[in-house]
């Protein structure tokens, strides 16, 4: 019995980071969808280290946002297949399949994808403004190899996203830090 208690031992430890990963990524999902599923949300984009930001999004189920460009530009609002900009104080149609860019990113065969090739690690604990967070780095393969860092609060909640800008967004880490999730956020 002696001996076998260093093979179990040994078992266990080889096991458990398999185990680990695949709580990871379960605890990771669970998060996306609490997040797809919310009603409502705003989020910020900015710069990760300088925090200047870039934009910031209001969406209201099942189709409807407003994006606002932080740094001076016009806001867009988008409701179905509609997209108008403020152009001096005048809203004008846009004439761009906007709603098939935006609802990329609320896909779920796309987001069903990512998941098929994403890998989870879980970082040490930390928080998001002032709140507890659990940390995950993932990795996907789908639309195109990336990594990021997610923030996941209280209740599977997504507080934060952090993306290796790489070859795009000037090579910036892109910070996107959510908030109201199933707030009363009317767009027109």
């Amino acid at each position: 019995m002696p001996r076998a208690l260093p093979a179990l031992a040994l078992l266990l430890a080889l096991s458990a980071p398999a185990a680990v990963l695949a709580d990871a990524k379960a605890e990771l999902s669970r998060a996306f969808d609490r997040f797809l599923e919310a009603p409502s949300f705003r989020a910020t984009m900015s710069d990760a280290k300088t925090g200047e930001r870039y934009v910031r999004v209001e969406y209201a189920a099942p189709d409807r946002y407003r994006v606002v460009n932080e740094q001076g530009g016009p806001t867009m609002v988008v409701v179905g297949n509609t997209a108008q900009m403020e152009v001096g104080g005048r809203m004008m149609n846009v004439p761009v399949p906007i709603n098939q860019i935006v609802s990329a990113y609320r896909n779920e065969e796309m987001l069903r994808k990512q998941r098929e090739t994403m890998t989870v690690e879980a970082l040490p604990d930390g928080e998001v403004d002032g709140r507890p967070a659990r940390v995950y780095r993932f990795t996907t393969q789908h639309p195109r190899p990336s990594t990021a860092t997610a923030w996941v609060g209280e209740g599977d909640t997504l507080l934060q996203i952090e993306v290796d800008g790489g070859n795009t967004a000037r090579g910036k880490v892109v910070r996107v830090r959510y908030s109201d999730l199933g707030a009363d956020i009317r767009i027109p």
